[in-house]
């Protein structure tokens, strides 16, 4: 199955767990919908009951606030409803899906012709690929790239490694922990070698205009280096300014030195 499937699947049980959290709260909410009126330069409260429609002082703070929370949830819920729908129309969809792409990637003869184009992932790197694993999760307000799988990236940059790799079945994880010297890190990408299994690390440096990044950069690569991951053997590095950004020929041109010979002949 397919990892698009499992991520909804996944998303789908979310939506459903904070659904039925929605559904008791209401069961617990007054009767009536708040309605907020300006007037001049100040709101007022309204309390509509029904076909009636009464004022309501400001010292029922406590009702307004259990009101407005009523009326976030009735939306919230509108909205997850929605998705929910959207949610079980994909997964009973993609349930009736015959892999064709996949099947062929295998059968004896097509493979050899498809070999230098396409290559099967070894079942057990797509099992590690697709496990949970602990993530960063810090400055999660700076994920605003949508990368594959439905997993958010950090930058542009990211996102066309991200899609390489993923184009070239190469198997990653995106910024999980690695900790070196009781010190805690989280790669860009954590990839293994399609072919060996063996572990290479990505960074990607954006900032390289910056003095106080510069330094930090220095400092991460020293620490990889002294714990035996080492740049163009088992430590990928790319780096960007404002004026040199990473291009999409940068990131294909290090996945085929790298993994070329996997690339060609599958």
């Amino acid at each position: 199955m397919s990892i698009d499937y499992d991520a909804v699947k996944k998303r789908k049980e979310e939506v459903e767990s904070e659904l039925e959290k929605i559904s008791t709260y209401e069961k617990k909410c007054p009767r009536g919908e708040l309605l907020c009126a300006k007037n001049s330069s100040r709101y007022k409260w309204y309390l509509k009951e029904e076909n009636q429609t009464s004022y309501l002082s400001k010292n029922k703070r406590e009702l307004a606030e259990m009101l407005a929370v009523k009326k976030y949830y009735r939306y919230r819920r509108e909205e997850l409803e929605c998705e929910l729908s959207a949610c079980n129309s994909y997964l009973q969809k993609i349930l009736l899906r015959e892999d064709k792409s996949e099947k062929l990637l295998h059968h004896p003869e097509y493979r050899k012709l498809l070999a230098k184009h396409f290559t099967p992932m070894k079942d057990s790197l797509m099992e590690w690929q697709n496990a949970e694993y602990e993530r960063c999760n810090k400055h999660l307000e700076t994920l605003v790239v949508k990368g594959t799988s439905g997993k958010m990236l950090r930058s542009k940059s990211e996102a066309i490694i991200d899609m390489l790799l993923y184009q070239n079945r190469i198997p990653f994880r995106y910024e999980e922990k690695l900790v070196l010297d009781n010190i805690t890190l989280y790669p860009d990408f954590v990839i293994r070698h399609p072919t060996t299994g063996v572990f290479i690390y990505w960074e990607h440096f954006g900032m390289m205009d910056d003095a106080k990044y510069i330094n930090q950069a220095c400092q991460k690569i020293k620490l990889y280096c002294e714990n035996g991951i080492l740049p163009s053997i088992n430590l990928i590095t790319t780096f960007e300014t404002k004026e040199h950004v990473l291009s999409i020929e940068k990131v294909e041109k290090i996945i085929r030195e790298y993994f070329g010979e996997y690339i060609t002949n599958g």
